[in-house]
């Protein structure tokens, strides 16, 4: 799994540099337990608000369960998304969406769909978090689907939040 200080030195820094992300994660705040009142607030408005958000966890597990509890907390959202190349959610609640990628030919070089289909007909999420680790981010296909995410501002509509590892 890629860290944020391994980030720096990511030899291929042009693939994120083409969607923004690569700033935004090395900018992104660090959290971690105990929680701060102020954090929880901050974490929250991440979670209520539209938008890209960017937090960086100390390991997977710790970053879904961290997910999974304000989920439950606010039950504010009915078809939430994980894009993931680890193993998927097991809990049937969060939508898998490189699962869903994949059934539909949008990341197979063979079929290579385009992602406008995708986003048009097949997106009706309200809450989607990026697990952005080394494997996924160094995918050939990803930085073509955060920047269609980004022309169909799905940002805009509902709050994105693209969670980063460190050691």
């Amino acid at each position: 799994m890629m860290t944020v200080s391994s980030l720096k030195n990511f030899e291929d820094k042009k693939l994120f540099r083409s969607c923004d992300i690569f700033d935004d994660i090395q900018r992104s705040k660090h959290v971690r337990e105990p929680f701060s009142e102020y954090e929880i607030l901050d974490l929250q408005d991440k979670f209520l608000n539209n938008g890209l958000h960017y937090i960086t966890v100390c390991n997977l597990d710790f970053g879904r369960s961290l997910i999974n509890r304000f989920l439950r907390s606010l039950n504010c959202y009915h078809n939430n998304a994980i894009l993931t190349i680890s193993n998927p959610v097991g809990d049937g609640s969060t939508t898998d969406l490189y699962y869903e990628l994949l059934q539909g030919g949008y990341i197979n070089s063979s079929t290579n769909k385009d992602f406008d289909e995708f986003f048009i007909d097949q997106f009706y999420y309200d809450f989607m978090w990026i697990e952005a680790c080394h494997e996924l981010v160094d995918q050939s296909w990803f930085s073509d689907f955060f920047s269609k995410m980004a022309s169909f501002k799905i940002d805009q509509h509902i709050p994105v939040l693209v969670i980063s590892y460190c050691k």
